[in-house]
């Protein structure tokens, strides 16, 4: 190794002693004390015994300004840049990192990166002299700078990029050679991927500020990179200084990370802090980074690691000054970074050094992604059997709330401790018997469906094709035969419409056990493919035989029980009336799925409200309710339990607002779905605070599903209501619901929303108030309709199981206002449609036009009435 050059003055001053004191022994007349000498300047310590990931730290540079290291892809060199080059210039330079040596020039340049063995190089350069200008506060991007591709030794250097504008901060897939790299050829700071020779470029990413320093995990599938994203004046300020001075002053820099075509990207840190350059841990979803976080300075810099769903987060270094720019070997066996350590202290070198990394040791830094994580893990675990009904998990869940909220020093406030009791459905028992031309099918391919009637009907079989063929096809007093493609509720609907007595499918897969739903009056199985392939072959010529279809439903009720806590209002001030309360379901679907999202998630930032309540223990006027809330899955029974017999001696009219946690665990590009925005008008100023302060984009829920069930009989009791949602996903219901998929990071800052507005709302002198015209969970009658009633429906139904739909009120100016239509009305036929329920309503609003007058008959207090009802265009928000 070259002799470090700031010891050679330290050796001399050694000898100048030495010398002197041979002088005075010699001549022993001359009786002089010897000359003083200073101590040496105190060096920075190079091994730390605190820092348990680095072991046998060395050095591979020895003076100067040297950062950013980048190992080959074989493992056997480290290219870096150096500010030592001539003219003060910057230099790409590469060094050998089993034995180093004086470090060999490459080029002038930034940045530089190893493409695969035998590939070169490549680094970012400009027209002039490239300078490492940057300072903790600023960057800059000189607008000369393209991306350049050379050899290992510099020749053949070639731009990659011309576009106008800065290219740089390559980073290189070491399986393809593919370079992401951030461009400002559009306007603004992006990241961009083109293949080794600068061909087929794209964008990736598009948020407003930076995106940069982005890096590819080992396998190329995924990037991640640092950013900042400013908002409101702070967004200005950063377009107008890239303009102008093509620098870029960041408050902030957190890690993201993405799939490595931009999709799916989620932020992995909140830590205002400057966290910048990730490296990926070679086998592991986990992130080696540089940050100012916890430091005392914004020079005071240092190594931290975290997983890419933002939980476990670990400082691995701990010296004073700079410790950055991290970059794991391809066998993850050595770490490279940028450090002062060894430095003079005082002085700004900076030099590369290489350690083993030890992977064992983990100190981690707890933190609220944590806690939600471990919420979430327990609850999706497989021991609770996906929180289905009336299974032992859910009943372990509900517990595990308990204990949860009473730990964090919340009070009971259901009826029974934290306990409402009530009784759910939890499945349908069905006899059914098939037979065609007096033979019967097997009974083990034939199932009920579960809206069938409890009827035995029979009648010739006839094929339908499609619904559209109901106008075409005679099936009166007739049992219609359809194939399971469609939806086989609505296909029944129109077949019980046209006069049918029964319905009968062929599914195309397993055959489904029946399931808990409302009747649509008309006896209704289906039989697998197998037993329906004879009598399709039949019917589809034309041909009738005499179908027997027989159902017997017995559905089972069980008991089940929402879990409710309560942090009081103060004592001491003036109260307010009423309660707030923050919701979320903890049942699932069943063994189907874990549920992570579905709603783990919610459950889980639930619990973080509790959580940050207790320990930040905030005085409130008016007692926040946080409610977990069971039989989400069948038709919203624990929240319709709640508002119809509120616990702990409260009425409905005490409820001030409600907040619904469902879904909320894949946050993806910072963006959160809020249902229900529009049912008081105060909700968007209420939102727009809570939501910057978490830097959270919050917009209203304009598609994707109606969102969940729970908000439904909140809103039926005239409540405002919201639900925060992070977006549909194929997971949703399936095995693959789990949570490896989930954003520790994202849900924490959703709770903190959810808790910012729920004390705002319970500090709140007046109640918010209920707007009329809101649109109903699922749009009421109206979303994706042709038509619209103007109703909204009340989901718990007629009492005593009387057939209608149960009106929760009407749309102000509406059809049904118009006609003179109310609460509490039960529709019991619209036009010549016998209505049984909710779903009859929907089925005649898929047929009916706009500007139809139909006959609309309800139950009033006891009484038939009858008026006519015009209907509308569905309003849209």
């Amino acid at each position: 190794m070259a002799q470090d050059p700031r010891l050679r003055p330290f050796r001399r001053t050694k000898l100048l002693v030495f010398a002197s004191a041979a002088v005075a022994f010699g001549g022993a007349c001359i009786d002089e004390p010897p000359p003083v000498v200073a101590p040496p300047p105190a060096i920075a310590q190079v091994v730390r015994p605190d820092e348990g990931h680095l072991t046998e730290v060395r050095a591979l540079t020895v003076s100067g300004a040297n950062d950013r290291p980048r190992w080959s892809w074989d493992g056997k060199e480290v290219i870096l840049q150096t500010g030592g080059g001539p003219r003060g210039c910057s230099r790409v330079a590469r060094v050998n990192a089993a034995e180093p040596h004086e470090a060999t020039a490459v080029a002038d340049g930034r940045q530089p990166a190893f493409l695969p063995v035998g590939g070169g190089v490549v680094y970012a350069a400009g027209g002039g002299c490239p300078k490492a200008v940057d300072t903790p506060a600023t960057l800059t991007f000189d607008p000369d700078t393209d991306v350049f591709r050379a050899k290992e030794d510099g020749s053949d250097a070639r731009r990659l990029t011309e576009t106008p504008g800065f290219d740089g901060e390559p980073a290189v897939c070491g399986k393809t050679g593919t370079i992401v790299f951030t461009s400002v050829r559009d306007g603004d700071l992006d990241l961009y991927r083109m293949d080794a020779d600068g061909a087929h470029v794209r964008r990736i990413t598009s948020f407003p500020g930076y995106d940069g320093g982005a890096v590819f995990d080992a396998d190329c599938s995924h990037i991640a990179w640092h950013a900042w994203h400013p908002r409101g004046k702070d967004l200005e300020a950063y377009t107008s200084a890239l303009t102008t001075e093509h620098r870029v002053r960041p408050a902030t820099l957190e890690l993201w990370y993405a799939n490595a075509d931009g999709t799916e990207a989620r932020q992995v840190t909140y830590l205002e802090s400057r966290s910048f350059e990730p490296t990926w841990y070679p086998a592991e979803k986990r992130l080696l980074f540089s940050s100012t976080f916890d430091g005392e300075s914004p020079r005071d810099v240092d190594l931290w690691a975290v997983d890419v769903d933002g939980t476990n987060l670990e400082r691995v270094s701990t010296a004073p000054g700079p410790d950055d720019d991290p970059s794991f070997a391809p066998d993850g066996a050595s770490v490279a970074f940028t450090s002062a350590r060894g430095s003079i202290l005082g002085s700004s070198d900076t030099n590369v050094f290489v350690a083993r990394w030890a992977g064992t040791w983990r100190h981690v830094e707890e933190r609220t992604a944590d806690h939600l994580m471990g919420d979430v893990a327990w609850l999706a675990d497989g021991a609770r059997e996906g929180r289905g009904l009336g299974s032992k998990g859910l009943a372990d869940a509900g517990a595990y709330l308990e204990r949860s909220f009473e730990s964090f020093g919340l009070t009971p406030a259901g009826d029974q401790g934290f306990r409402e009791p009530f009784d759910v459905t939890t499945k349908v028992s069905a006899a059914v018997t098939v037979e065609v031309a007096g033979v019967p099918l097997p009974a083990g391919e034939v199932s009920a469906l579960g809206f069938s009637a409890s009827s035995a009907v029979e009648g010739p079989l006839v094929f339908v094709g499609s619904d559209g063929d109901y106008g075409r096809v005679d099936v009166k007093g007739r049992i219609v035969v359809a194939r399971a493609r469609t939806a086989l509720r609505h296909s029944a609907w129109l077949a019980r419409e046209h006069g049918a007595v029964g319905f009968l499918a062929a599914a195309e897969g397993a055959v489904p056990a029946a399931s808990p739903e409302s009747s649509e009056g008309i006896a209704a199985a289906i039989a697998s493919s197998a037993a329906m392939a004879p009598v399709l072959a039949q019917v589809v010529r034309g041909q009738r035989p005499l179908g027997r279809l027989a159902v017997t439903l017995a559905p089972e009720k069980a008991p089940a029980f929402n879990v409710v806590a309560k942090w009081p209002a103060a004592t001491g001030a003036p109260r307010l009336p009423g309660v707030v309360v923050v919701a979320a379901h903890y049942d699932g679907v069943g063994e189907r799925s874990p549920g992570a999202d579905d709603d783990a998630s919610g459950t889980a930032a639930l619990l973080q409200v509790a959580r940050s309540l207790g320990e930040r223990k905030p005085s409130v006027r008016r007692d926040i309710l946080l409610v977990g809330l069971s039989g989400e899955e069948q038709g919203a029974a624990g929240a319709s339990a709640f508002v119809k017999h509120p616990p702990g001696g409260l009425s409905t009219k005490d409820v001030v607002a409600m907040i619904d946690l469902d879904i909320v665990g894949r946050l993806r590009d910072d963006s959160l779905q809020i249902f229900g925005i529009d049912t008081a008008a105060e909700w968007a100023q209420m939102l727009s605070g809570a939501c910057a302060a978490s830097e959270v984009t919050c917009f209203p829920a304009t598609g994707g599903g109606a969102g969940g069930e729970d908000r439904r009989p909140f809103f039926e009791a005239r409540v405002p209501a919201i639900q925060l949602f992070t977006g549909v996903h194929p997971d949703l219901g399936k095995a693959s619901d789990t949570v490896g998929a989930l954003n520790a990071t994202g849900m924490a800052q959703v709770a903190r929303i959810a808790e910012h507005v729920a004390v705002d709302l319970a500090d709140l002198g007046d109640r918010i108030a209920f707007q009329q015209g809101a649109v109903a969970p699922g749009e009421g009658d109206e979303r994706g309709f042709v038509a619209s009633l103007g109703t909204f429906p009340d989901a718990a139904g007629p009492p005593a199981g009387q057939k209608g739909m149960l009106l929760a009120g009407v749309r102000a100016g509406g059809p049904a206002d118009k006609a003179g239509l109310r609460r509490g009305d039960v529709l019991v036929r619209l036009g010549k449609h016998v209505i049984g329920g909710i779903d009859d309503v929907k089925f005649v609003l898929t047929q009916a036009r706009p500007g139809t007058t139909m006959k609309a008959a309800v139950l009033r207090d006891g009484t038939l009435l009858s008026v006519d009802v015009t209907l509308d265009v569905p309003p849209r928000r």
